[in-house]
């Protein structure tokens, strides 16, 4: 994942996680220094929001806001295709 946020500056990549009970997903995401945002909470509208339907997910959001990509897992690969996808 460091590699994508080295080559693609611009660009938003989330990963969500709603159902972090025990708040280990944020815990981890802080110890790990991960390079993208973390959304988790149950009672967030965060599922809603980004039409969520199975978990946990990455999402890529293009410069517009718009949703480029959502996966369950993407190895790197698949997930540089996605985002030079999105930056078009």
């Amino acid at each position: 994942m460091q590699k994508i946020f080295s080559e693609f500056k611009n660009v938003t990549i989330l990963s969500i996680n709603p159902i972090d009970m025990e708040g280990k997903v944020a815990s981890d995401a802080k110890s790990f220094k991960l390079p993208y945002t973390v959304l988790v909470g149950r009672d967030s509208d965060v599922i809603e929001k980004y039409k969520i339907t199975k978990l946990p997910r990455l999402v890529i959001v293009k410069k517009n806001g718009v949703i480029a990509a959502t996966e369950k897992f993407m190895k790197l690969d698949p997930l540089r295709a996605q985002v030079k996808l999105a930056l078009k």
